[in-house]
């Protein structure tokens, strides 16, 4: 698993000097002034990931977890009104 994780860090680490060099060399087209800097994409991802987790985990607590006993109240209730 440990060799995993240094895999991971090795990819994060090379899409950022890819990303540095890209900025230095091919001079993309700037539309706004944070796009001038070089790891801007890279943050941007990792933030935009972060967000999507942290939103998906709310939402599955808040609206997809239930109960642990959930079910059997459901069963219950059916069997006391017939």
């Amino acid at each position: 698993m440990k060799h995993l994780f240094w895999i991971l860090y090795g990819c994060l680490f090379l899409s950022m000097v890819a990303g540095f060099f890209v900025h230095l060399f091919l001079h993309p087209h700037i539309h706004f002034f944070w796009e001038a800097l070089p790891i801007f994409s890279a943050i941007y991802g990792f933030i935009g990931c972060i967000v999507i987790i942290i939103g998906s985990k709310a939402l599955g607590y808040h609206w997809l977890q239930r109960e642990e006993d959930y079910y059997e109240k459901h069963e219950r209730i059916r069997s006391e009104d017939k």
